[in-house]
């Protein structure tokens, strides 16, 4: 029998999490302001423009009427009459779209040792602190695949707090004993009267065995706003009890997820490391395979021919998070192994491939984000990498279709784009390297035409 005491407690708890964005916004709202100048008009000048798909930047400006983009040209814009933008040298520097990481769990801001007895209002408050230093780490645009954020995205649309658009999955859906099901050993399961997990009373995931209760849980997350589905397809390295090689889920149990996402417009994308699972899923109708570092040359080239996406990740695994087991130690680093293999793989057939970091456990952790810029140089170019960090994942986002929370057009330079832009120190198409320390690297950050940082000075209105 479900324990409904338990499941009133874990409503409560994501209750006062809003309650505290909510708080936030009421107190708050005159401190937000000044530091995000309203949309209004700008016009960037001297800039070398890279719309997030070609080879090289060209010299031009860029005109910004609101939240989108209005006009780009190679020689000089004209503002319409009445219209008075403020002009901002760019002083030669590229000009790039905001980048989006298409695989983070914006909730998981502390340790699970920690979150066992934290104070829901605390995390809030740290969960607000990490979307507004993501997006001074110039990532306007984040794929939460696992995490009760809907709370946290709201505030950040309503201009309450500071952070960056969000695409969220909700909480992923996982079987009994699977990557989602963080019990011990000595707990009780549910069928013989064992309570909520802590991933479950956090909104981390959902536990769902057999087609029913999938196609309930699938639809739960729907209705709380879900832009996709996220379903647990193989063992983890972040887990402590299920073995990377193992396959979730029965082939009827992902297609009910694929039908309920299906149903409401969307896709499902799958945690899946090995070939098996991996398979399985894509047969099953999944979309995306998350991290993927398993997978054998004849999964990667169905990969490829499907063009499903590979959404994975590196910098996760160049350090193992602090208070893991040695059992999830041995893991990660059996995944850090096997990703020079899956990288050449993909890139030899040409796969869709997102770019996402999966940093988890703490801010000091997800501060490692941009970390992923450097790492990605030892398989692609510089073009390459920041193709896959902006135009490429808003591929992926796009595949939200009706539940695309942002329906417009993301990770480009182009005219009727949302205004999400980055002025770029130095020569990241030479150099990506130089994006690991966004401090220095970003002299300014604009996301839907409103600043949240300029290092520049602006020449005042072009007339």
């Amino acid at each position: 029998m479900p324990n409904y005491a338990e499941y009133f407690m874990r409503r409560m708890r994501l209750f006062m999490v809003g309650f505290l964005l909510a708080s936030v916004a009421a107190s708050a709202a005159t401190e937000v302001a000044p530091l995000a100048a309203a949309p209004g008009a700008y016009l960037f000048r001297n800039v070398r423009i890279w719309d997030g798909r070609s080879d090289a930047p060209y010299a031009g400006e860029v005109l910004i009427v609101g939240n989108r983009i209005q006009s780009l040209s190679h020689a000089g814009i004209a503002p319409a009459p009445g219209l008075h933008p403020v002009a901002i040298d760019g002083g030669g520097r590229v000009l790039t779209p905001g980048f989006i990481d298409a695989h983070v769990h914006m909730s998981s801001v502390l340790t699970r040792q920690e979150a066992q007895e934290a104070d829901p209002v605390y995390v809030a408050a740290l969960e607000i602190r990490g979307a507004e230093q993501a997006l001074l780490r110039g990532f306007t645009t984040q794929r939460d695949v696992a995490g009760a954020v809907f709370g946290l995205k709201r505030a950040i649309d309503a201009g309450y707090v500071v952070g960056p658009r969000i695409y969220a999955a909700g909480a992923a859906l996982s079987q009994t004993a699977g990557h989602g099901d963080d019990r011990h050993y000595i707990d009780p399961p549910r069928r013989l009267g064992g309570g909520l997990t802590l991933e479950e009373r956090t909104g981390m995931t959902t536990i769902a065995d057999g087609v029913p209760e999938v196609l309930a849980a699938a639809r739960d997350q729907m209705g709380h706003g879900a832009a996709m589905l996220k379903v647990m397809a193989s063992g983890g390295a972040a887990s402590e009890f299920d073995p990377i090689e193992v396959l979730e889920y029965t082939p009827e149990e992902l297609r009910a997820a694929v039908e309920v996402a299906a149903s409401f417009g969307t896709y499902v994308t799958v945690h899946s490391y090995n070939s098996a699972s991996t398979r399985r899923a894509i047969e099953a109708g999944v979309r995306c395979i998350e991290h993927g570092h398993l997978v054998d040359e004849p999964t990667m080239r169905l990969i490829a021919e499907r063009g499903i996406f590979l959404s994975t990740n590196v910098v996760v695994y160049e350090v193992p998070p602090p208070g893991i087991s040695e059992t999830q130690r041995a893991k990660f680093l059996q995944v850090r192994a096997a990703t020079d293999a899956m990288m050449n793989l993909a890139k030899k057939y040409h796969v869709k491939l997102g770019f996402g970091t999966d940093l988890v456990f703490g801010l000091e952790q997800m501060a490692r984000q941009s970390r992923e810029f450097t790492l990605r140089a030892r398989w692609f170019s510089p073009v390459e990498i920041l193709r896959q960090a902006t135009s490429g994942n808003a591929e992926l986002l796009a595949m939200s279709g009706r539940r695309n929370p942002y329906p417009g057009k993301l990770g480009v330079i182009e005219e009727g784009a949302y205004a999400d832009i980055l002025l770029i120190n130095g020569e990241p198409l030479q150099d990506i390297t130089l994006l690991e320390h966004p401090d220095v690297a970003l002299a300014l950050i604009m996301k839907d035409g409103r600043i949240y940082k300029n290092q520049l000075s602006s020449a005042g209105a072009a007339h």
